[in-house]
């Protein structure tokens, strides 16, 4: 019993493994392209799935061409339920987009479990206008119990040039106890996704002879240098690092 939580974790990312995986390199090729282009990797999520767009941000070990959209809008402090509210609300995602100069040589990921929302979906259109490729992480399975909110009446996975299903279901658990759901697990997926995707397209770069932009650790020797001239040189680009 003690362990159930985890060997659910474990069968959950076999499943992606197996059935996301020529997804995920499709991804990493678009990702790849993109920072050989020297573009930027912008990432929006609301609710929780914004912990999976900070996941990538300004840490050791990843890309540091990576923006990630951490709109107050979107937190839940100081009001979860307005942040809730917000989410849903149409034209809120186009007007904090417009403070970032999105142009063509760039990618866009977009993360929503549910993919019915306003604020996912607004992004993706507003991505899409601007000449961008969208890659989507969603649940498929949220999908298909679930009507659009959005005057589209599209899901998100319908405005990705890339979906990968992050395999959960609506409710974003993976146990049951008297009845209710419990134990949630999308965050946990959406973050093994986009790391994924990342280091596949990291590998990729060097394989092709490209010297990728990585943040270290600031524990590192030399990591404080490195990372301050990486900061430098996305600085006025990169919305969060003014």
């Amino acid at each position: 019993m003690q362990n159930k939580y985890f060997k659910e974790i474990v069968k959950l990312l076999e499943k992606i493994e197996d059935t996301q995986s020529e997804k995920m390199k499709q991804a990493a090729a678009l990702i790849a392209n993109t920072v050989k282009q020297d573009g930027l990797i912008y990432v929006l999520g609301s609710g929780h799935s914004q912990n999976v767009a900070l996941e990538p941000f300004h840490r050791s070990g990843s890309l540091a061409c990576v923006s990630a959209i951490l709109d107050d809008s979107f937190n839940f402090k100081p009001s979860a339920h307005a942040a809730t509210a917000l989410e849903r609300l149409e034209g809120l995602t186009p007007i904090i987009l417009s403070r970032h100069n999105l142009t063509p040589k760039d990618i866009f990921i977009v993360v929503s479990n549910s993919g019915r929302n306003a604020a996912g979906i607004d992004a993706a259109i507003y991505a899409k206008s601007k000449g961008l490729k969208v890659i989507v992480i969603t649940a498929l399975a949220a999908h298909k119990d679930s009507k659009p909110r959005h005057s589209s009446g599209k899901m998100l996975r319908d405005f990705g040039d890339i979906t990968l299903d992050n395999c959960c279901n609506k409710q974003e658990t993976a146990l049951t106890l008297a009845g209710k759901n419990i134990a949630p697990v999308s965050t946990i997926a959406g973050a093994a996704i986009i790391n994924n995707i990342m280091y596949l397209a990291t590998a990729e770069l060097v394989n092709s002879g490209q010297n990728p932009p990585i943040y270290l650790s600031s524990n590192d020797d030399g990591g404080d240098a490195n990372n301050a001239a990486l900061a430098q040189k996305y600085k006025g680009r990169i919305l969060y690092l003014d």
